[in-house]
């Protein structure tokens, strides 16, 4: 067997996992996800990711069912192609949330700290008005914190699920990730101090559950709408809106109602 040979053996025979796996190492050379698609516009034939590994995938599972009856053939293409799909869809959810997570944080830090140097008071006298807005404002950047780990908890959940543990994130938004925690903790860690100073109320007592429970949420947040889109892609319109609506009824459900 010729080098060539095994080389185009040893492609088809790549599972769906190790075919985007290959595909992400080839697109976090780029840095971020940007110059990454600008790179793929730049030639002269553009050709998308996703039909390359959806090619791929078909390939793949065909030369492994090779001989079998025809519809074990197609079942095995079927599958090949979702997990395929899945987990491209996967990856560019992962990129697309943290992005619009990381621009939300950076307005949310400068409100917040903005805030905490006027609501603190320094050598001023006590105002039990200023002094509570000094503890809801902790109390908020606390909650920020939290969030952000949470979010990173469910990305590695995901990407240990489904992406052998390889991470998803483009290497330049992995890096924004990390400065971002630290800068939201540098400010939490601020805001106790100030509160401590002015003598604000402690903060609430938090429930152990509530961090689990969020990460819950959030790997919700990431998979069932790949799962969606993967199955919209596929031409299974019915069952991905019955995903799309199922993950809607439980995202209206975490929402606080007002009081009566």
């Amino acid at each position: 067997m010729t080098l060539k040979r095994r080389l185009d053996s040893l492609e088809t025979s790549l599972s769906p996992t190790q075919l985007v796996l290959r595909w992400l190492a080839e697109a976090h050379t780029y840095g971020d996800i940007e110059p990454y698609v600008a790179s793929l516009l730049a030639e002269p034939t553009p050709a998308a990711p996703l039909d390359r590994l959806a090619r791929e995938a078909v390939q793949g599972a065909r030369t492994a069912m090779r001989g079998k009856r025809p519809e074990v053939v197609d079942a095995a293409v079927r599958s090949a192609l979702r997990e395929t799909v899945f987990r491209f869809e996967l990856v560019m959810r992962i990129n697309v949330t943290a992005h619009e997570l990381l621009d939300r944080e950076a307005l949310i830090d400068a409100a917040l700290s903005a805030n905490l140097c006027l609501a603190f008071g320094g050598d001023q006298q006590a105002d039990p008005k200023r002094v509570e807005h000094l503890a809801t404002l902790r109390d908020l950047i606390c909650v920020r914190v939290d969030e952000l780990l949470a979010s990173g908890e469910a990305r590695t959940l995901v990407e240990n699920r489904y992406l052998d543990g390889h991470d998803a994130l483009f290497p330049d938004l992995a890096a924004a990730w990390e400065e971002q925690i630290h800068s939201t903790q540098v400010i939490a860690a601020m805001a106790v101090r100030m509160a401590e100073l002015d003598g604000a109320r402690a903060a609430p007592t938090p429930d152990p559950e509530t961090p689990s429970r969020r990460t819950t949420e959030l790997v919700a947040d990431l998979v069932e709408p790949a799962k969606s889109e993967t199955l919209d892609k596929l031409g299974e319109g019915r069952r991905s809106l019955d995903i799309a609506n199922a993950w809607v009824r439980r995202k209206l459900r975490q929402v606080p109602q007002p009081e009566p």
